[in-house]
């Protein structure tokens, strides 16, 4: 389905898992109406900036979703929809059966979720990184290059300018006039 006369598509970004799909409207929306079918996602908005810009658009979906669990959460400068795939499994291609690229439509990689990731994989090739990322502990990473926490190494590291070299001239004639 066509927008209506003076409506614009808002601009939506999708994501998936084998079991879900994420939909999110990337603009800040009120006077919000919504509806999911089986095949269909619709939506309709009024920008929450400019009350004459308006959106609207319908989704035809790929595969069919279960209209009956889908939730939603409007985070004030995007609304993101939770809707169920009927039947979890592989991914879908794209979220819709259109044939055209939809110019609004874009992935959404902070959601994505590829389908060979395993959540529960802890051993894997970025599990260092995700572990970085999730505030993990990694000082027992590195115990393999002997580094010494008291050593300070950079004791012996000459100034790089001449007034640091006056000062230090200066703070060590201070420290032997305290001494005398």
């Amino acid at each position: 389905m066509a927008p209506t006369a003076g409506t614009v598509p808002p601009p939506v970004s999708w994501a998936q898992r084998a079991d879900l799909l994420y939909v999110i409207i990337d603009v800040e929306c009120k006077d919000m109406e919504h509806s999911v079918t089986e095949n269909s996602f619709t939506f309709k908005g009024t920008n929450a900036l400019e009350a004459d810009k308006k959106y609207e658009v319908t989704l035809n979906f790929l595969h069919p979703v279960n209209p009956e669990k889908v939730t939603s959460k409007n985070i004030g400068r995007c609304v993101e929809f939770t809707i169920y795939k009927k039947e979890s499994g592989p991914y879908w291609k794209s979220l819709t059966n259109d044939k055209t690229k939809l110019h609004f439509l874009k992935a959404n990689f902070t959601k994505w979720k590829n389908e060979s990731d395993d959540e529960d994989d802890v051993g894997g090739d970025n599990f260092m990184f995700n572990d970085m990322l999730k505030g993990g502990d990694m000082a027992n990473r590195f115990d393999d290059f002997n580094v010494d926490d008291d050593d300070d190494s950079d004791d012996n590291i000459p100034s790089l300018s001449q007034n640091d070299e006056d000062d230090e001239d200066n703070k060590d004639a201070e420290k032997k006039d305290e001494e005398k």
